[in-house]
């Protein structure tokens, strides 16, 4: 039932809505990772969770707070990261070499 309910969206559609409700941030995550990058290291995401969820939810955790439609579109917390992989069928992209891979237009969300 529950990975049924991941794949179907059931989740991750009501958690993008109240993302208040299920989404604990961590007021320590991102000057982890501002720090981590001004040192140099390379950082990456690397979620099973399509765009429109990560976005919802990366955000949610970058600003601490839910934010409106404009904001949500600059994808600030990208910078955090070097390379952001979403969708990414873990762990079978590891031995599947018929998955395919999109770039995604995070402006859009289109593929």
């Amino acid at each position: 039932c529950i990975d049924l309910c991941h794949r179907d969206g059931v989740i991750k559609d009501e958690a993008a809505l109240n993302p208040e409700k299920y989404i604990v941030p961590d007021p320590d995550m991102v000057p982890m990772l501002e720090k981590m990058k001004e040192s140099g290291v390379k950082t990456f995401l690397l979620t099973n969770s399509y765009w429109e969820y990560t976005s919802v939810a990366m955000n949610f955790l970058y600003h601490g707070r839910k934010v409106d439609e404009e904001t949500m579109k600059k994808n600030e917390w990208m910078d955090l990261f070097d390379v952001v992989v979403v969708g990414s069928c873990k762990p079978a992209y590891l031995i599947d070499k018929y998955l395919s891979l999109f770039r995604v237009r995070p402006e859009d969300g289109s593929l």
